[in-house]
């Protein structure tokens, strides 16, 4: 797969979609996806006629599953630095866009997925979605701004809720 096929930018007038394209992964963020994505939003922010920036997954199934989880088995403790420090950057950069910016929730939202979500000004879910930060599961911490980024929109105890227990929310849950 090239570069370009990771995340696809597409136009409808002034608004721009970020389609992140690996539907048979559920939209996992893989090194080269980060760095695809990473490259598009450096593009946005420099593109006056862009004035709203929607962020989606390719498919039905899935907005993001978050870290794609079998890359990151073989990655060195060298390499998992590297992309914990990317998918910071990008994130850091979603949120620093200039425009608007609107995660378009098609599916499942899970870790790094609800992360990028997060990173967004808005959020729009489908009414079947499930969320959650669900990386302490794992014996990890959500490591992309999730941690400082969901207490801002939910509140600290509701947002250690969800980071502690991993637990999974639905749409109308989340929405509460």
């Amino acid at each position: 797969l090239a570069m370009t096929d990771l995340v696809t930018l597409e136009r409808d007038g002034d608004l721009a979609w970020l389609v992140l394209d690996r539907a048979e992964v559920m939209n996992a963020l893989s090194f080269d996806t980060l760095g695809r994505l990473q490259e598009l939003v450096a593009e946005l922010a420099q593109d006056r006629s862009a004035r709203v920036v929607l962020v989606t997954g390719r498919g039905e199934r899935a907005f993001c599953a978050g870290a794609d989880l079998k890359e990151r088995k073989g990655f060195t403790e060298e390499q998992t630095r590297a992309f914990v420090t990317r998918i910071g950057d990008t994130f850091a950069a979603v949120a620093a866009l200039p425009q608007p910016t609107v995660a378009v929730l098609n599916g499942v939202a899970f870790g790094g997925g609800l992360e990028l979500a997060l990173a967004c000004d808005l959020r729009v879910a489908v009414r079947d979605v499930t969320l959650g930060l669900t990386e302490t599961s794992l014996a990890i911490i959500p490591g992309a701004g999730g941690t400082q980024r969901l207490p801002r929109v939910v509140g600290v105890s509701r947002a250690k809720d969800l980071i502690l227990t991993a637990r999974r929310v639905g749409a109308e849950e989340a929405l509460a």
